[in-house]
């Protein structure tokens, strides 16, 4: 299993979670609970994957985050904790 690369994301990816977490309204106390899960070093599963973080979800593939979802949206792949 890859673990969850947060640092040097390529620049379109990066830019594409940026737009999602602002057109979505992700509070800054959800992008501190972000941060916390991020300094714990995840590892995710191979393929598509989703962390809901209670008030949005974090959804990626491989060792990628790809999007941010609103509460309510649905999400693809394997949940991880």
């Amino acid at each position: 299993m890859p673990k969850i690369r947060f640092s040097s994301l390529p620049r379109s990816i990066w830019e594409h979670v940026l737009a999602r977490v602002e057109e979505r309204q992700i509070t800054l106390q959800d992008l501190r609970r972000l941060q916390e899960w991020v300094n714990a070093g995840p590892w995710a599963p191979d393929g598509d994957w989703y962390k809901d973080f209670g008030s949005f979800i974090l959804c990626g593939s491989g060792e990628f985050p790809k999007t941010v979802l609103t509460k309510g949206m649905a999400p693809f792949g394997t949940g991880i904790e």
